[in-house]
């Protein structure tokens, strides 16, 4: 019996790799997957431009992810651009089309429910970033680093450079009182273009850089880094830094029809009546403590955009999008 035992012990290791090899070859195993579906907003997507159609609300973000809620149903769609790029802005025309830019020089554009095509637009070997995009006037504008301006068709397909390249950062372009243009740009500066874009005044602030400017007849409004609000009450011929109210950077300010809101980092939301005179801090309840990069004047009720999406109901009322139950 010992020897038995002992040769056993002995074979125990080949009869154990034998029996593996058969279960490997004949043996099949019946494994049912499931899919997991894509949540509409993953823990790790910043939103940073976004644009309301009139039909849909369009949001952007990093790493090529677009999403689309249907303002008439409330229902959500996530699509990824290629190449993934982190998209910076969104704009759309009045007839449709959209328009959207990011790193890289890339712009990717959408006529009429087709397909989004891609292309690149002519810049240097540095500093290739686009920063913002508008519909203004009947054209698509585009802005970003080394002093980049571009001019598009109103279908998206051919862009003519309008100003050289500048060692500049150009945030926000923006219409204003009698068709003028407007951009802001770090360092204080502000480029202002009263012929469509042929030339360009340079405006200069201060030294904090200029985020975004918005209009409201010949009321306008700068915001900036550090906090800076900037008034002017007669088209923009003269600009007036109003009292400190925070020291956070705001990065979008927008005119609604009985006021103004301006949005920035850590949560920094602050409204204003038409005038623009006084602002105030807005407390509503879940609002983000990190950020929000753009505000859409949508109706009576305001969009924000930035580390979420939500709905500023009210002063006092935020709602995070999407609802709970949609992700």
């Amino acid at each position: 019996m010992a020897r038995l035992w002992s040769v056993l012990a002995r074979l125990s290791p080949w009869l154990l790799i034998a029996a593996l090899g058969y279960a490997a070859v004949f043996v099949q195993i019946d494994v049912k997957t499931t899919s997991m579906a894509q949540p509409l907003i993953e823990q790790r997507d910043q939103f940073l431009g976004g644009v309301d159609d009139g039909q849909h609300y369009w949001f952007v973000g990093q790493d090529g992810a677009l999403l689309t809620m249907d303002q008439k149903t409330g229902s959500w769609q996530r699509t990824l651009l290629e190449p993934r790029e982190n998209l910076q802005a969104i704009a759309a025309s009045d007839a449709g089309t959209l328009v959207v830019v990011g790193n890289d020089g890339r712009l990717w554009v959408r006529e009429n429910g087709e397909e989004w095509t891609t292309q690149e637009l002519p810049l240097g070997n540095v500093a290739r970033k686009l920063i913002d995009a508008a519909f203004l006037d009947g054209n698509f504008w585009v802005v970003g680093e080394m002093g980049a301006v571009f001019r598009g068709s109103a279908d998206g397909k051919s862009w003519t450079r309008m100003r050289a390249p500048e060692d500049i950062v150009l945030n926000r372009i923006r219409s204003g009182p009698g068709h003028s243009l407007w951009i802001t740009a770090e360092a204080g500066r502000l480029l202002r273009s009263d012929d469509e874009g042929a030339t360009w005044e340079l405006i200069e602030l201060d030294g904090e850089s200029l985020q975004s400017i918005a209009f409201a007849g010949d009321v306008g409004v700068i915001v900036g880094n550090r906090g800076h609000i900037y008034r002017s009450g007669n088209a923009g011929h003269d600009w007036t830094l109003l009292p400190e109210l925070t020291t956070d950077h705001f990065y979008d300010v927008v005119a609604k029809q009985d006021g103004w809101i301006a949005v920035g980092e850590q949560g920094t939301v602050f409204s204003a009546y038409r005038d623009a005179l006084k602002w105030q801090r807005v407390h509503a309840d879940n609002l983000s403590r990190r950020y929000y990069m753009r505000v859409l004047p949508a109706r009576q009720k305001s969009v924000l955009v930035g580390h979420e999406i939500g709905q500023l109901v009210s002063l006092n009322e935020y709602r995070a999008w999407p609802a709970e139950g949609q992700q």
